[in-house]
């Protein structure tokens, strides 16, 4: 009688350590650690399983679908995890139906910024099996409506993201000449452009829409190539937040227009400036408690390479496992800013999980 107690409570005990999601049941992430490889995939499957049901959201998903078929996509097709590329390549492509549903044409009235988001939809919609020769034929018509200026801000085959470019005017959005301090329409002092956003945007634009062969009047070595005079990175100081923080997401973007989402490895003499800038801050994000910037410096620096033998991509990887919301997200639950619940959520993803990563990508010759 007593064995046969012994045996049901020990088997209560067990069923309860894996309802639990007890660590130590599973393959330690690496020795030692508190989190188990089953734990990672399965926080992995809770935050896509949140993207999704942030993409079904109509709302979101008008303003934002290009994006988040993107993120489907690029998680389906690098994922080494068999479970996790299945159930976000169905997302992706139930979400790609519903994208070519609502973008049945090129509107005439669309604007550059609008284009280049419907070229980066299209693209990734026919990746998906959900061609539209009709609408790649109109966005390649539709594209010479606007200079690449129009596109990028500057001209990458003249000269590097400059620093005196304004935002349109914070009263009336007029748009002002190169250099101009005060609004010619109202008056009102201007705000520069931050040029490591400039670098970013550009790299982004032109990088997508040559893989989708549709480009803006330069092409994405044409921006890469002014990667030199972006350095050095901004050091962070009391005064310069926005510097500091727009220099290390450009810095990630380089690493991920480079390698194509995270589909090849990179050797770190590519970019070794952008390496150990990376390296050097990621302990910064992980005492700071920011899960978006987290998982940007975790996927670009595992893609030089660094693995769990470095405490940092440890630390990071343990303060993401045990930061996820109830909800599967990442991030301030509270925010009223939806683009601050998706986001967060997706680079944590992109930190978290592992990647196929086939093979490694040489170095850019500028």
């Amino acid at each position: 009688m007593r064995l046969v107690l012994a045996s049901l409570l020990l088997m209560a005990a067990a069923i309860a350590a894996i309802l639990a999601g007890n660590p130590g049941q599973g393959t330690p992430l690496w020795p030692g650690a508190r989190h188990t490889v089953e734990e990672r995939n399965q926080a992995v499957l809770r935050g896509t399983g949140f993207l999704y049901r942030f993409a079904r959201t109509p709302d979101y998903f008008r303003r934002w679908g290009h994006d988040l078929i993107g993120a489907f996509y690029d998680i389906a097709t690098t994922s080494a995890d068999g479970v996790l590329q299945r159930r976000a390549w169905r997302m992706a492509h139930e979400r790609a139906v519903e994208w070519r549903r609502l973008h049945p044409g090129v509107p005439p009235e669309t604007d550059p910024g609008d284009l280049t988001n419907l070229i980066w939809g299209n693209d990734t919609a026919a990746r998906l099996g959900v061609p539209d020769p009709r609408m790649s034929g109109a966005l390649r018509a539709a594209v010479g409506r606007f200079t690449v200026v129009d596109y990028l801000g500057f001209d990458p085959t003249r000269e590097p993201p400059p620093a005196d470019l304004p935002e349109p005017c914070e009263k009336c959005g007029w748009h002002n000449v190169r250099g101009a301090r005060a609004c010619a329409q109202c008056g009102s002092k201007l705000v520069f452009f931050n040029r490591y956003a400039l670098f970013q945007d550009a790299l982004i634009n032109t990088s997508t829409c040559d893989q989708a062969g549709i480009p803006l009047g330069a092409h994405y070595m044409d921006v890469l190539r002014w990667l030199p005079a972006m350095r050095p990175w901004p050091a962070r100081k009391p005064d310069n937040h926005l510097d500091y923080y727009a220099g290390i997401y450009c810095a990630t973007h380089v690493v991920y227009t480079y390698n194509r989402y995270s589909r090849f490895r990179l050797p770190r003499t590519c970019f070794p400036d952008e390496f150990e800038h990376l390296r050097s801050n990621l302990q910064r994000a992980i005492l700071e408690k920011d899960p978006e910037i987290l998982g940007e410096y975790l996927d670009s620096l595992r893609s030089f390479g660094l693995a769990f033998e470095d405490a940092s991509i440890r630390g990071g990887f343990d303060f993401l496992l045990s930061a996820q919301n109830p909800d599967g997200s990442w991030g301030d639950m509270t925010d009223p800013d939806p683009y601050a619940r998706y986001h967060p959520t997706w680079t944590a993803i992109d930190g978290l999980r592992g990647y196929l990563w086939p093979q490694v990508l040489p170095c850019p010759v500028f």
